[in-house]
């Protein structure tokens, strides 16, 4: 299956590349096949693969019918007994316990045909891009991810910023996150595209020509008048205090 978000993450790009992406998420979908070199076809292929395997999973476990049942067979390995009478009482024989094991038995069974540890999406999430850890497995970002962050960082085109998260990741395998800060990460680096999206506007100065030719002083006039007036009549009432 080829999700609209493989095609949203690779139709910008030119020609050649395009058809390179296409060629390796269709090799590998149909007949398992990697990408042997490294470029911008091996990047969206690990963006895509998550879901591939997922939808590969799913198709193999439908073939199959399901999970099949388990029957457990008790252990028929213990040694019947006979105990000996004590004087007077009835002689009485054990009867061997064939189910001692069974919860053992079935717990060894439930871990040898337990499914692999599932993906971080929730049933019914479409992955909308993926980029790899430090430990070698993939960080999925679902399209409901895509839709919140576009929400918190309106400025930018978060999805964009995603596949350079890819990118990054791809070109730099000694720094790849963690599985706990992953989320982080992401955050950050769309926090910091936000701000770069922002440029400051710088305060603008007056242009200067003949009839403003000089620096704006930012003076206020008004109360050095009113404080010149206060002065005078201070010293107009101490004069006549004097007179008199």
């Amino acid at each position: 299956m080829f999700y609209r978000s493989f095609y949203e993450a690779i139709k910008e790009l030119p020609d050649e590349q395009f058809a390179a992406c296409v060629r390796a998420i269709m090799d590998y979908g149909l007949d398992g096949l990697e990408p042997s070199s490294a470029g911008i076809a091996k990047s969206i292929y690990l963006m895509a693969k998550p879901q591939i395997d997922a939808n590969n999973r799913r198709y193999q476990n439908g073939t199959k019918g399901g999970r099949p049942k388990t029957t457990t067979e008790p252990r028929n390995n213990q040694t019947e007994t006979k105990s000996k009478p004590k004087n007077n009482l009835p002689e009485t024989t054990t009867e061997p316990n064939v189910n001692v094991n069974d919860k053992d038995n079935e717990k060894d069974k439930d871990i040898n045909t337990s499914c692999p540890e599932p993906d971080r999406t929730a049933p019914g999430e479409t992955v909308a891009i993926s980029f790899p850890l430090n430990d070698g497995s993939m960080y999925n970002v679902t399209e409901n991810d895509v839709i919140m962050y576009q929400q918190l960082y309106p400025g930018i085109d978060c999805m964009q910023e995603l596949r350079k998260i890819v990118g990054w990741c791809d070109s730099h395998p000694s720094q790849r996150k963690t599985k706990r800060g992953a989320k982080g990460f992401v955050n950050g680096w769309l926090s910091r595209a936000q701000d770069k999206a922002r440029p400051v506007q710088a305060a603008t100065k007056p242009t200067n020509n003949r009839f403003h030719n000089y620096e704006q002083r930012d003076t206020d006039y008004e109360t050095i008048v009113r404080q010149n007036l206060v002065k005078k009549l201070r010293e107009d009432d101490g004069n006549g205090e004097t007179k008199q």
